[in-house]
């Protein structure tokens, strides 16, 4: 968790230095740009994808909406905290796909920069494979999935380019499984940490 908090603080610090320049000059330079593409670096180490798409729906560019994807191996610190009767160390899981429906609204609170927080929300459904020791055969778990979340969009390079620390609540419901005898559950709330890179053109 230092790591983390540490991080973010550098982070903050760079993009800050970042936001220079009147906000005139911003405005002029983000009015036609309505598209943001994000990447989740952590999925590319985790053997996989995660990203998003958005689109500004309104005038102040404040409100958008979009699409999120992501595949991947779930890390071992994480899976306490999303499985029941799932073990660590000796078994595989990944996150065979997730595709949701995604908005985000954000909090002009300084009007001189671009840079802002925002709150968003994503919704869908997605699967797990779940593969133990102790078990001959994979189980999948699959699960809509209910995400609040908060972030903040810190840009650079003539507010194009950015990075976007966040925190999700992460909310499971309606489970089924591919095998009812099998142990393995999906909990019902998970807190996860994140950062994405992003652009918008």
């Amino acid at each position: 968790m230092k790591t983390t908090a540490f991080s973010f603080l550098i982070i903050f610090l760079t993009a800050v230095g970042f936001n220079s320049g009147s906000a005139q000059a911003q405005e002029d330079v983000v009015k036609d740009r309505n598209f943001k593409f994000e990447l989740e670096p952590a999925s590319f180490a985790l053997r996989g994808f995660a990203g998003s798409f958005l689109y500004n729906i309104t005038k102040d560019n404040k409100l958008a909406l979009g699409i999120y994807g992501a595949t991947l191996d779930v890390p071992v610190w994480s899976r306490p905290s999303i499985f029941e009767n799932v073990g660590e160390d000796t078994s595989s899981v990944r996150l065979g796909m997730q595709i949701a429906l995604m908005v985000r609204y954000k909090l002009q609170l300084f009007d001189q920069w671009e840079s802002n927080p925002y709150v968003g929300f994503i919704f869908g459904y997605e699967y797990f494979d779940v593969t133990q020791p102790s078990y001959s055969e994979k189980v999948r778990l699959s699960t809509l999935v209910a995400t609040p979340y908060v972030g903040y969009e810190f840009y650079f390079f003539k507010q194009m380019l950015f990075i976007n620390p966040q925190l999700r609540a992460v909310f499971y419901a309606g489970q089924k499984t591919s095998d009812a005898s099998r142990p393995e559950k999906i909990g019902s709330f998970f807190m996860l940490p994140q950062i994405s890179l992003g652009v918008r053109f």
